[in-house]
C-alpha cells in the first residue's frame, strides 16, 4: 500500500493519491497538529471520506508513536541516543514539557446525518490498512432484535419494555451479551449497523448492549 509523508506524518493510502487528495489530507493533519477547527470541502467523487479517515488515523498513530519515543528517550536519559535531542522526537503529543500519557490519545468521532452514510464510512475504512477499535453508535430502533419489543408501535413503550426486560434479565439476547462480548467477530471486526444486527441474530446476543461495550473505542462513527 502506497505511503506518503504529510506534515511529518506517514500516511498509508490504498492507492497513489491525486494532488487534490494530498492537499485535503495536508489540511486535515494541519488542523489536528495546530488544534484548530477546520471546514474543508471538495467536489463529489474526490475521495473525501477516504482522505479524512487515512489522514486522521495516521495522525493518531503518529501521536502514539511520539509518546512512545519520548518515553524511551526520557527513560534512557539520553544514553540510547546520545546525539539525538529529546525535542527531535516531536511534539505532536505534548504541550511543551507537559507529560502526556497513552490515556491522552484522543478518540475519533465521525459524525454523519444518516446511517447509510455511516455504512459508506465503514466500507471505506475496510479499504485502508488501519484497523482501529470501532463502535458505530445507533439507536435501539436500529439495533434491537427482540421481536416482542420491536412489535410495539410507540418508541416510548419500546424503551420502557426494553429497560424492564434488562432489569429483570428476562431478555435472552441481553443475557448473552457478557458471554459474547469477547467474540473475535465483535471485538476485532469493522462492523456497521447491519453487521451488528447480523452478529446479534447469529450469536443471540443483543446488538444494542454489545455495541455499548465497544463504546470505549477510538473511532466512533455517530449519526
Amino acid at each position: 500500500m502506497p505511503t506518503l509523508t504529510v506534515n511529518g506524518v506517514t500516511v498509508n493510502f490504498p492507492f497513489p493519491p491525486y494532488e487534490c487528495q494530498k492537499v485535503y489530507m495536508n489540511k486535515v493533519i494541519e488542523c489536528l497538529q495546530t488544534k484548530e477547527n477546520g471546514a474543508l470541502e471538495s467536489p463529489t467523487g474526490t475521495g473525501k471520506t477516504l482522505c479524512l479517515l487515512c489522514a486522521t488515523l495516521a495522525w493518531r498513530e503518529h501521536f502514539k508513536d511520539t509518546i512512545s519515543a519520548r518515553k524511551i528517550a526520557q527513560k534512557m536519559d539520553g544514553e540510547m541516543f546520545p546525539n539525538t535531542p529529546l525535542a527531535s522526537w516531536g511534539s505532536a503529543a505534548t504541550d511543551g514539557d507537559t507529560p502526556t500519557y497513552y490515556t491522552d490519545v484522543p478518540k475519533i468521532i465521525y459524525a454523519s446525518r444518516t446511517h447509510s452514510q455511516l455504512a459508506q464510512v465503514m466500507n471505506e475504512l475496510k479499504n485502508t490498512s488501519y484497523r482501529p477499535k470501532v463502535c458505530v453508535l445507533g439507536s435501539r430502533e436500529q439495533l434491537c432484535i427482540n421481536q416482542e419489543v420491536m412489535r410495539q408501535e410507540s418508541n416510548h413503550v419500546k424503551v420502557h419494555m426494553c429497560r424492564g426486560k434488562v432489569s429483570t434479565r428476562s431478555c435472552v439476547y441481553y443475557n448473552n451479551v457478557d458471554e459474547k462480548s469477547t467474540d473475535r467477530d465483535l471485538v476485532n471486526s469493522i462492523l456497521d449497523v447491519e453487521d451488528l444486527v447480523k452478529f446479534g441474530n447469529k450469536q443471540r446476543a443483543c446488538p444494542n448492549y454489545s455495541n455499548r461495550l465497544k463504546s470505549f473505542s477510538r473511532l466512533i462513527p455517530a449519526k
